[in-house]
């Protein structure tokens, strides 16, 4: 999202960089108002007459566009993986999981999304995708024969 209608003031963006540039020399209060002025298309004099509750309006809008993200599903999926030493069948399964995963997942988004798996290297992930697509490389030769 980059803009924001308003009714009664039309849209807010987030100041460009040259606006930024100026805002630059500005401090305390004034540059705040002049965020939000700037956003608008308007100088800070033209904001500064808008009703309170349009200036309010104004204040939201750029603090929706200023919010952190939200997190993508693949950010908050961690799984409990048990802990000491796993069977091959156990690393076939979590193989085939990871792989799917990472299908499910935008391009270079996987390897930091399993530094986030808490008992799971890269190294093992590694090892039980390797082990994963053996085995359905055995079944669908077993399939073929």
């Amino acid at each position: 999202m980059t803009e924001i209608e308003i009714e009664g003031v039309g849209v807010y963006r987030l100041p460009n960089e040259w606006q930024y540039a100026r805002l630059g020399r500005m401090r305390g209060e004034k540059r705040h108002t002049a965020v939000l002025a700037f956003g608008c298309g308007m100088t800070v004099h033209q904001f500064a007459k808008l009703p309170p509750d349009r200036q309010q309006a104004v204040h939201r809008a750029y603090l929706t566009l200023m919010a952190p993200p939200e997190p993508e599903p693949g950010d908050n999926d961690a799984v409990a993986l048990p802990g000491g030493r796993w069977s091959t069948d156990l690393k076939i399964r979590v193989g085939c999981w990871l792989m799917h995963i990472k299908a499910t997942l935008p391009h270079g988004h996987f390897g930091p999304w399993v530094e986030k798996q808490k008992r799971l290297s890269r190294g093992m992930a590694l090892q039980c995708m390797a082990l994963a697509r053996e085995a359905r490389q055995r079944a669908i030769e077993a399939r073929a024969a």
